[in-house]
This record gives structure tokens, sequence and C-alpha cells, in this order.
């Protein structure tokens, strides 16, 4: 069965002059007319509705004229060139509302009855053509074709900016380069084509990356050949594995680059189609058709229109109003299975985490049997900055930070770094133990003067880690009353039975809650 699957969305503003939208309007016929089957007709070029029926490279178009809004949309099929059957749609909307600018948006959808597509997503021409004949923007920031260049330090203040703008909508593809061959191997000015209006592709030289790393910390930079997508939404304290990261080791070969170069242009395309919403962000094409009919119904009403040509407006709105629906129809289906198989990646992944975690505590174990797991020589953090990573490479398999443990220590005011480093390496060895082998009670238990492990009592709650709810009911907390960020110690965790590891749910500082 053929099914439609969306490929990429985009969504820009033109530029803001009276003849934006006639300029937009021109590029995208003149891309049409190389792919239709035939001859556009004349009016088309004025913007009026027109439709070409020519066996796998149909053009249309609609234009709707409401008090609220005036709009053109075109919708443009062309057979893949190599694989039978498969059909590119690209629908192209322009249209302005009394109180914005004038907007454009595209979709690029391929019918097919592949059960699995093999494509390397690119955009169609004329969204390059817009870009660099026309001028486009997004959230404020002009739109390329061509990779942006990293060079002085001005422009390294503006990268830093820019990945930290919460206003941000485009992912930035952040590219290092080797310092002792600039030449990258992935061929940017090629992606930066194919990807043109769904995100910024930018070279970054070894001094913007210890730039980013400066900024950012070493878990949220790029360097040494590597690529990583910084999506909307970064900053200081953002989850590594949210902004997905390609080594250089990666990159080894031209066929390596190729294959990085794939799921670089896949997973930009992806993040288009969630983020720019059909019905929200974009016009669909068949909406608009709706619209023109309903506009063309009415008009005949008002003119005084023979019965003739009314019935035949009404035929033609009806049979608009069921390719609506058969489409609402197919991209509801489409939204779950693509909800099905997201669900199915993520709990493939939580499994081989599970597992991975699982075979790291056996390793340790059997390191602890041969005599081999002392730490009695414990190279302890001396800063916050440094934190975090002591943890990943010390407590591995044993001891977890949520994204907001992780946050809290990035802003630590806690003057005694080494002193919670310590607390966690309790949690890990004497703790876990407790929690594996039942041995004792773990109330009012001393850890080192003046730091204790209670229960939370009232000031307990639960959370989310890796898709499940578990509770806070534990804390490592300093004695006193004081609640000074500066000495005062909290590190609130809980247990969590399929992972058989201590996850820390909040540090290092007193969590605020109704109780307290």
């Amino acid at each position: 069965m053929v099914r439609e699957h969306q490929i990429l969305h985009i969504a820009a503003d033109l530029p803001s002059d009276d003849g934006a939208i006639e300029r937009a309007r021109a590029e995208i016929l003149r891309w049409a007319q190389k792919r239709s089957g035939g001859k556009l007709p004349r009016h088309a070029m004025e913007g009026r509705g027109f439709e070409l029926l020519a066996a796998g490279r149909n053009s249309s178009a609609v234009e709707v004229h409401l008090p609220e809004i005036h709009a053109w949309a075109l919708r443009q099929e062309d057979p893949d060139k190599e694989v039978p059957g498969r059909i590119w749609t690209s629908e192209a909307i322009l249209w302005r509302t009394p109180d914005r600018p004038p907007r454009f948006a595209a979709r690029l959808i391929v019918g097919s009855g592949e059960a699995e597509l093999d494509i390397a997503p690119a955009v169609p021409g004329y969204i390059r053509q817009l870009i660099d004949r026309v001028g486009l923007k997004s959230g404020g920031r002009t739109l390329s074709s061509l990779p942006r260049h990293v060079e002085g330090r001005d422009a390294e203040d503006a990268l830093l900016d820019l990945l930290a703008d919460p206003a941000r909508r485009l992912p930035v593809v952040a590219v290092s380069v080797d310092p002792n061959n600039p030449k990258s191997p992935i061929d940017l000015d090629g992606l930066a084509a194919a990807l043109c209006g769904l995100c910024d592709v930018v070279k970054v030289p070894p001094e913007a990356s210890w730039a980013l790393t400066e900024r950012f910390g070493k878990r949220l930079s790029v360097f040494d050949r590597a690529v990583r997508i910084y999506m909307p939404g970064f900053d200081d304290y953002a989850d590594p594995f949210a902004h997905p990261l390609w080594l250089g080791a990666r990159l080894a070969t031209e066929g390596d680059a190729a294959v990085v170069e794939r799921q670089i242009r896949a997973q930009v395309a992806q993040f288009s189609t969630r983020a720019v919403r059909l019905g929200v962000t974009i016009l669909p094409f068949a909406q608009l058709r709706s619209y023109a009919r309903k506009a063309e119904q009415e008009r005949l009403a008002r003119t005084g229109a023979s019965d003739s040509e009314k019935l035949s407006a009404a035929e033609r709105r009806i049979m608009a109003l069921e390719k609506e629906l058969a489409e609402a129809k197919d991209m509801e289906q489409y939204a779950l299975e693509e909800e099905g198989k997201t669900r199915l990646r993520a709990e493939e992944a939580e499994s081989r985490e599970r597992n991975t975690t699982a075979q790291i505590q056996v390793l340790l174990q059997r390191l602890s049997n041969a005599g081999l797991g002392s730490d009695d020589v414990q190279v302890l953090p001396t800063t916050w900055a440094d934190f975090e990573d002591w943890c990943d490479e010390t407590l591995v398999g044993q001891v977890a930070l949520t994204g907001a443990a992780r946050r809290g220590c990035k802003k630590a005011l806690y003057t005694d770094v080494k002193q919670a480093a310590r607390c966690l390496l309790w949690l890990a060895r004497e703790c876990r133990s407790r929690f594996l082998d039942g041995g004792g009670s773990l109330r009012d238990e001393p850890i080192e003067d003046g730091i204790r492990n209670a229960p939370c009592g009232s000031d307990g709650f639960a959370f989310n880690w890796q898709g499940q709810h578990l509770n806070a009911a534990w804390h490592v907390k300093t004695g006193g009353n004081t609640r000074a960020p500066e000495y005062c110690l909290r590190i609130y965790y809980g247990w969590d039975e399929q992972t058989q590891q201590i996850v820390v749910a909040d540090m290092p500082a007193h969590r605020r809650t109704g109780a307290s």
C-alpha cells in the first residue's frame, strides 16, 4: 500500500516589503515549471489557482483572499529518478495576515509502498533559490545556504550566544576541524545546501572549540573533527545526550563521513517535522484548497450565479473536503505509527542502558573480589566544574545523577566540593550495599563528622528517571539548622530496583518543599 511519509517541514519569515510574496512565488513557479508534466497556464504567474494533471507530475495551486488572511499555495509532484513508484510531493505556502509580516512554509512528502525508506533528506531546490534570491529569516536570523565559518573572537562570542539563545528555533550543526588539517571530512558546502532552512552548519576551528569548552564544559563541547547537533533549548545545564555527537574517530574514511552526514540529515529533518507543526505553523495545502472552494462558493452566491454554476462549485468543495479528510486520516495514522516507532526505540535504548549498567556492576564486583578495585587513593574533584565528569567516571553503575542534580551542581554555592564527592562515594559503597544485601537500617547513619544519612520524611518527593517514577525518600545532610547554601549540603536520592543503583534526584542545596 502506498503511504505518504513526512520528510521535512520549513517555516520562515519573508522580507517585509510589498513585493516579497510576488518574488517568492515567481521563484517557486520557475522551479515547478521544470518538474511539471506540461506548461503552466499563463495566469499562474499572477498568483491565481490552477490544476495541471500529468500522471505523476501533477501541479496545482490555490489562492485564498479573506479579510483575515491572503494565501497562495502550490503542490508539485515529481517521480523519483531511481526508485519506481516513489513520488515526491513538495508543498509551498505563502501568506500574509494584517498583524504579521509575510510568511513562507514548506513541506516535503514522499509517497511510497516501501516498508522502510532509505533516503538522505534534502530540501527542494526552490528553498535555496528563496534563501539566495529573496531572503528568508528564522527567529530574526537570516538563513544561509552556505556554511558559516567561525573566525576571530567576535565570531566565537556570536556562536556561544547563538547556541544559548532561548529564541533559537533551528538546530546548529557544529563541525569541528583538526588543528593539523583544517579540511573537514564532512562536505560542509553540500551539507549546508541540503539542509538550508532547516539548520545552520558551522565550521568550528580549534580556537572556537576551546571557547565552547570554557563556556559549556567538555561534555557539551565539540572538538577534534567531531560533529554535534545543538538542538534549540540548549543551555549551560543541557543534557549532553539531547544534542547528538559523532566523535572524530567515526570519520576516519570518506565512507564513514558519508554515513555520518546521512545520519545528520535524517536527524535534522526529523526534528523539523516535530517542531514545525501542521495546522499550527504550516497551513496544509488541502486545508487551503477547502478554504478556496468555500470562498468561491460564497462569491457565486453573492453575485447571483446560475444554479448549475453553484452546483459545480458545491461539488468542487465537497471533493476538496473529502481530500482534506483523507489526508487528515493519513496524517493521524502516520503520527500513530511514528509514535510507536519512537516508543520502541526508547524502550530499546533503556534496555541497552540497563544491560550496560549490569555488565559494569559485574566487572566492578570481579575487580573488587580480585583486590583490584581498592579506592584507598581516591582523587576527588576540587571544583564543581570537574564534579560531573568525576561522577561519570568514578560512580558509573553505582550512582547516577538526574538532570536536575547535574544542573544543581553546575550552579552550586556549597563550598566543600570534596566533601560532597566523599558522600557520593559512601552512597556508592556502603549505602548501595545495604540496599542490595539488606544490611541494617540507614536511619541517622553517620557518614563523617557533621554529615549523616536520614529519611526525607515529609520532604520526600517523587521524580522521573528513565521513564519510571522513583521516590526520593532519603537524603544526606549536614547537621544543624543552617540553610545557607555555602554550608548546607543536601543529597536527595532514591533506589532504582531495575538497574540496582542509587539515583540522586537533587543536590547539593536544600530543596524547598511544602513541608520546609
